[in-house]
């Protein structure tokens, strides 16, 4: 009869020590998909669409960032990038993957009508307001970011 016993608390003590285990990584939740464009002309404006972002500390994202534009851009945050874990960063072509990024990002370059997804979980609350696009216009020699390429990002 005890080895019944030992034999059950055994069973039931692994199993509650494989679901905790589970349930502690956060990587291992479906992901919650947020998309934002990157959008201009050259000589006129670029900016974000949106240009705010909002997310919750503890779950899964896929942030597509999609330019539909003909000038490459950056989504670059610093402070985001610090308060964040980075799953891995996905590029695609045509729905396909075709590379695989994993370790610290800080910022993502996207080429014109490309799209790029950056997995992750916010790890750290704050408002974070310097997502910016360094690249120059060609017609201007402005940074996109002083022609209104500009964001916040609000990690709850």
């Amino acid at each position: 009869m005890k080895i019944l016993i030992k034999y059950y608390a055994y069973l039931l003590l692994s199993s509650f020590i494989n679901f905790t285990s589970f349930a502690l990584d956060l990587t291992r939740q479906d992901e919650i998909e947020v998309i934002v464009f990157l959008k201009g002309k050259v000589g006129h404006a670029h900016y974000y669409e949106p240009n705010k972002l909002t997310f919750n500390t503890g779950n899964l994202y896929k942030l597509i960032i999609k330019n539909k534009s003909k000038s490459k851009h950056y989504f670059s945050s610093n402070l985001f990038a610090r308060s964040i874990f980075t799953r891995k960063v996905q590029v695609t072509f045509k729905n396909k993957k075709i590379a695989e990024i994993k370790g610290v990002i800080n910022e993502v370059e996207v080429w014109p009508d490309h799209n790029l997804e950056w997995w992750f979980v916010p790890i750290k609350a704050g408002i974070f307001d310097d997502l910016e696009c360094k690249v120059m216009d060609n017609k201007t020699n402005l940074s996109h970011s002083d022609m209104g390429m500009k964001g916040t990002i609000i990690i709850k």
